[in-house]
């Protein structure tokens, strides 16, 4: 599970490659198209996250009812570090969601609009993403990706997987294409 998890963000790290390639050539409709698959993809990943990676790792934390000093600690750092995540998330969704809309504004633009200005404001959207997009996928590959395997037994580690698979998998209907070449 950890191993498919990180190779989705090497997956979104190369798409986000291409929608910055795509943004420097000032090509409007390569670039609506990159970041609207990188919105897209990182919006499943995100959701495979909040919907299969953070419960398990917050309900294996919280079965046992043993009052073991250390483990209720380290719930205490994984919701606080969940939160993080969470907070990334809403920052990344939020951001590309506004790029989008700047997107959508110069496809249906003349010739004659201030494309380079608003092709500014996209590119400083997609840098700060891309920067705090590194840091956070750093914490998940070094933290949550790992405690499952300290939390999880192999049957739940596998049963994981499969959940997180099918999320990744879930993309919407217009890049069916998209998916299947996908790790």
């Amino acid at each position: 599970m950890a191993e498919r998890l990180a190779r989705d963000h090497a997956s979104l790290d190369r798409l986000l490659d291409e929608l910055r390639a795509a943004l420097d050539a000032g090509d409007i409709t390569r670039s609506h198209e990159r970041l609207d698959l990188f919105w897209a993809r990182l919006a499943v990943h995100i959701r495979a996250e909040h919907l299969q990676l953070f419960p398990a790792v917050l309900n294996a934390l919280t079965e046992n009812k043993e009052s073991d000093v250390s483990k209720t600690s380290f719930l205490s750092q994984a919701q606080h570090t969940i939160d993080e995540l969470r907070r990334d998330h809403d920052f990344f969704m939020h951001e590309l969601s506004r790029a989008i809309i700047v997107m959508r504004e110069l496809l249906t633009t003349s010739a004659d609009s201030p494309v380079e200005k608003h092709f500014e404001d996209v590119r400083a959207r997609v840098a700060v993403v891309a920067e705090r997009l590194a840091t956070h996928n750093r914490l998940e590959e070094a933290g949550i990706y790992l405690w499952t395997r300290k939390l999880l037994s192999e049957a739940q580690q596998a049963a994981l997987g499969e959940r997180v698979n099918e999320e990744l998998a879930n993309m919407p209907p217009r890049f069916a294409a998209d998916v299947k070449a996908q790790p």
